[in-house]
């Protein structure tokens, strides 16, 4: 699903452990497990169709990029017990 990269400074960049999708009519379901990460760390991001989550914090930085719908918006984001849990809703 992700791919890992480096930056230019040449700081290291892991893929997130663990991340299943699943759909379900107009929404989908994104879960990565992150643990030891507290949820102050976690940020996610939107880049065109990439959705991006990443931690600050780590060494190396953890990045999961996953190619979601260009329509799709997100509607919900939570974070429990290590586990990041996103809703992304594409419109009717």
């Amino acid at each position: 699903m992700g791919t890992a990269h480096k930056k230019k400074t040449g700081e290291k960049y892991n893929v997130v452990s663990s991340t299943g999708i699943s759909e379900t009519g107009i929404s989908f379901k994104i879960i990565c497990q992150l643990p030891g990460i507290s949820e102050e760390e976690i940020r996610v991001d939107r880049e065109g169709t990439q959705l991006i989550i990443s931690t600050s914090n780590q060494d190396p930085t953890l990045v999961q990029k996953i190619t979601v719908p260009a329509d799709s918006t997100i509607c919900k984001k939570k974070f429990r017990d290590g586990t990041l849990e996103i809703i992304l809703e594409r419109p009717f």
